[in-house]
């Protein structure tokens, strides 16, 4: 039996609509733990600049700046703003061209399941 697609420009003009919204969204730092490449402990987050202090360094973050938080649990959600990173926090982290941070998970990572 063969299977022909009627109209391949449509399928790939949804799929090319589509894909925008499926490159955007970040990859899950459980997925890919290499994309945090240092690790530190958060300090003062300073909102007004959009600077987080890690290790005693400070980096810029952005509107575009991933933020995981795992609540140690092996419950991992997204952020909403910088300000939700508590202070002496273990981070993981990774930057960008301009020293910016890219993506920054913070806490112990993935743990066994305690009920």
């Amino acid at each position: 039996m063969e299977h022909t697609m009627k109209n391949p420009g449509l399928f790939t003009a949804c799929l090319l609509a589509a894909w925008p919204a499926l490159a955007a969204e970040p990859l899950s730092p459980i997925a890919n733990p290499s994309l945090y490449e240092e690790q530190g402990i958060a300090g003062p987050v300073d909102s007004a600049t959009g600077a987080v202090s890690i290790g005693g360094k400070r980096y810029r973050v952005n509107a575009r700046t991933v933020i995981f938080i795992d609540d140690g649990r092996g419950n991992v959600r997204r952020a909403a703003k910088v300000t939700d990173i508590p202070a002496n926090a273990s981070v993981r982290y990774s930057t960008g061209a301009d020293g910016s941070v890219t993506q920054i998970y913070v806490g112990g990572g993935i743990q066994p399941y305690r009920p």
